[in-house]
């Protein structure tokens, strides 16, 4: 297995990708390009079911109209990025961003903080190094990810749930249901295969939306980078 190796887009390694190591939720390699994707998506993935019950678990926040996300900003890994909009591939699964430093809203989700499943994706690593969600595997339950919106409004996701799922048995429609709250999904690649050179498995992170979220930003308008 090739060694991590530090340096490239995100520097040294950080305290946050060692613990991700160490809890074995991702096998890296970042001297190679990741040629995996996200699985493929049913039809109007993420869009709000106005007749799915409601989870009276959590607590209620109404839906923020749409408006697309600009940024992402997630303290517990240090990480700050653009986010970029992508759609579908040729064989309909969820396109990667085009800059691995970036992280991409898949347009066929709602906007963050409207009612229904945003779906957001990522790089694992790149040629040159650790790419945006390097780190993303040391996420844990309680930590946050803030979306910040075109409109100005920031909404705070908290992560509830991590799973590493097999390609080949990914559960789609659990991963991208739909849902009357505004729920948070991020995916990116796991289990890195030597003979293979590629990802067997994908990393999904859930998150729900902090009820007190979506007034405007102090900046309103500016995004987080």
């Amino acid at each position: 297995m090739p060694s991590l190796r530090p340096g490239g887009r995100r520097g040294v390694l950080t305290a946050a990708a060692t613990a991700c190591t160490v809890a074995a939720l991702v096998i890296l390699s970042v001297t190679l390009v990741s040629t995996s994707q996200p699985p493929p998506v049913p039809p109007e993935t993420g869009r709000g079911d106005r007749t799915a019950p409601r989870d009276t678990s959590a607590p209620y926040a109404p839906g923020l109209p749409h408006s697309r996300p600009v940024s992402v900003k997630i303290p517990g890994i240090g990480l700050t990025a653009k986010v970029e909009g992508v759609g579908l591939t040729a064989d309909r699964s969820v396109a990667l961003p085009a800059d691995p430093d970036h992280v991409g809203w898949y347009t066929g989700s709602v906007t963050p903080g409207e009612s229904g499943n945003t779906v957001v994706v990522g790089h694992l690593d790149s040629a040159t190094g650790p790419a945006a969600l390097y780190a993303a595997g040391a996420l844990r339950p309680g930590d946050r990810i803030s979306l910040q919106r075109r409109d100005g409004t920031t909404v705070t996701f908290t992560v509830t749930d991590l799973n590493v799922w097999a390609k080949d048995h990914f559960p789609s429609r659990r991963v991208y249901a739909p849902t009357t709250e505004a729920r948070l999904t991020v995916i990116t690649c796991a289990g890195w295969d030597d003979d293979a050179d590629t990802y067997t498995s994908n990393l999904v992170i859930t998150a729900q939306r902090e009820p007190q979220d979506g007034a405007p930003a102090r900046n309103q308008g500016e995004p987080l980078v």
